[in-house]
């Protein structure tokens, strides 16, 4: 069958923009070249296991309506504490570059302080500021050749339309920005000087939210207000030219995971793999073939390519992105 040439356009474009994603003219990338360490800051998308130490010391301290996450171990719906069936991009990303990696990304962080899991609010603090903060006290300087990658905003967002916070989308949206910022500001002054700061997930194509056109509607006025404001907050660190920092947009690189899965051998955008709700059934035979590993986070397969997009957008310049010629490769 011919293809259109219409359609072979858009798959190119929607190509070019997952491997382009995260170059921002106005934010000036750092080179991948010379990085002596990597440190994450976030949430599940990024967690490579702090969640499972944290919420196991919690039910072993017996905190009310403490529960292990993101389920319990002897369950094997999650790989060794991740929110998936793999690796994390961030993990993918370290191997990549070379570097050893710090990661204090908690899974239900919110951008600010709490978490999406209510409970452990009592035990620790785990939203992405406190994590910064934390850090910042046991680091009085930090290292300025260091990649420091900052990531949150989904757990506030399915906060408010799982449990109805109240609170408009926009004013919930400009309060993540700001806590994202103010995060990477205060690492700016005690001496880090690379980012990578992540965008809007995709979460008007999570099946959680997709199934319902009501909620595809939030989400994407949700993204497009967080991504307004956070670009907004950053600018004027970056032209002040204390430190360069990347912009990488998750909803780019999943969106174009889903408009040309077939390059990918992708063959679900929309079912998880591993069905957790409204109970965990028995995980599909071949999860490399899914976008989503569960209701909310991508498999390890799509983490992978998540991450070749991470690396080709830290080796693009402020202003020589140019499209790739070749199919996109998983990280080794």
């Amino acid at each position: 069958m011919k293809i259109p040439t219409n359609v072979k356009m858009a798959a190119v474009a929607a190509f070019a923009a997952f491997m382009m994603a995260g170059c921002m003219p106005h934010m000036g990338w750092a080179r991948s070249a010379g990085y002596s360490h990597l440190y994450v800051f976030g949430d599940s998308y990024s967690d490579d296991g702090a969640a499972e130490a944290i919420s196991g010391d919690a039910v072993r301290a017996r905190i009310t309506g403490a529960v292990p996450l993101p389920a319990a171990p002897a369950s094997m719906e999650y790989w060794h504490g991740r929110w998936s069936n793999g690796p994390t991009a961030v993990e993918y990303l370290a191997r990549k570059l070379g570097v050893g990696l710090t990661n204090l990304a908690v899974g239900g962080a919110r951008c600010g302080s709490g978490n999406y899991f209510a409970w452990l609010d009592g035990w620790r603090d785990t939203g992405l500021r406190a994590q910064v903060l934390s850090f910042i006290a046991a680091n009085r300087r930090v290292d300025p050749d260091a990649l420091y990658v900052l990531g949150a905003s989904a757990n506030d967002f399915l906060q408010k339309m799982d449990y109805l916070t109240p609170v408009s989308l926009p004013d919930m949206a400009f309060a993540c920005a700001t806590d994202v910022a103010d995060a990477t500001m205060l690492l700016i002054r005690h001496g880090a000087r690379h980012f990578m700061v992540f965008g809007s997930y995709g979460l008007d194509t999570i099946p959680a939210v997709a199934a319902s056109a009501a909620a595809v509607a939030q989400a994407r006025q949700f993204e497009t207000d967080f991504d307004q404001q956070l670009r907004t907050a950053l600018l004027p660190a970056v032209q002040a030219g204390n430190a360069t920092i990347g912009w990488f947009s998750w909803k780019v690189a999943t969106d174009a995971i889903i408009h040309d899965a077939a390059r990918y051998h992708i063959r679900d955008v929309t079912t998880p793999c591993q069905i957790t709700l409204p109970q965990p059934r028995k995980a599909c035979a071949r999860p490399d073939t899914h976008l989503w590993w569960d209701e909310i986070h991508p498999t390890g397969r799509a983490h992978g390519l998540v991450a070749a997009a991470m690396m080709k957008a830290l080796r693009c310049g402020p202003h020589d992105c140019t499209p790739p010629d070749g199919p996109l490769s998983m990280p080794r």
